[in-house]
């Protein structure tokens, strides 16, 4: 299956390089996009998304395609789902699906606000942004990371986190996660989420 990879925000495609890695030594096709949230809107980055993988779709249009995604690449590719018909397996790796707490306790973080911009107004809901995208209807797994810490102080009041997202904001309706011992940063790397990713490709099920 083609498999098209988009890392999270203040990360990389190298981020992402292990994983696909391992996508093209099971026999999967891969190809890895990038961006930055500090110079470019959310909807700037959905446009260059979709323009990425008409650009690199195998020529066969009726064959579908697999989109592997981390954190933000995750809320980037639901706002894109109506313009890309043919997504037919979704991998969402540690997506904040839900308003994430620990970006409400940096909302007044001048650093934070100048680093994320406009993707992070829209982490913290802006004009009702989370209510706008599209749950998906291609084949979704969520994947979540529980590594993080459990102090009752921190942003996440103890639940089970990966220390950005807590489990809780994974979900969505009718999709339970599936939690992996990894941090949020991490979790890509994981053998056991390559397994997982795998083995959904494969069968559409874990």
């Amino acid at each position: 299956m083609q498999v098209f990879l988009i890392h999270g925000m203040g990360r990389t495609s190298a981020s992402m390089a292990l994983l696909a890695r391992r996508l093209r030594q099971a026999g999967h096709g891969t190809s890895s996009f990038g961006y930055l949230v500090s110079r470019q809107s959310i909807d700037d980055i959905v446009s260059r998304w979709v323009e990425h993988i008409e650009r690199h779709r195998s020529a066969e249009p009726e064959r579908g395609f697999a989109v592997v995604g981390h954190s933000l690449g995750n809320v980037i590719t639901r706002r894109a789902s109506p313009r890309l018909p043919a997504l037919s397996h979704f991998v969402m790796l540690a997506p904040p699906n839900h308003p994430p707490a620990l970006a409400r306790a940096l909302e007044r973080n001048p650093i934070f606000r100048a680093l994320t911009r406009d993707a992070g107004q829209k982490l913290l809901d802006d004009d009702g942004f989370y209510s706008s995208l599209p749950v998906p209807v291609a084949k979704t797994l969520i994947i979540a990371g529980d590594g993080g810490p459990r102090f009752a102080r921190s942003p996440w009041k103890g639940a089970p986190n990966d220390g950005v997202v807590s489990v809780d904001e994974t979900r969505l309706p009718g999709l339970e996660p599936v939690v992996v011992d990894a941090i949020h940063t991490l979790i890509m790397n994981q053998r056991a989420v390559a397994g997982l990713t795998l083995r959904f490709l494969s069968e559409g099920v874990v």
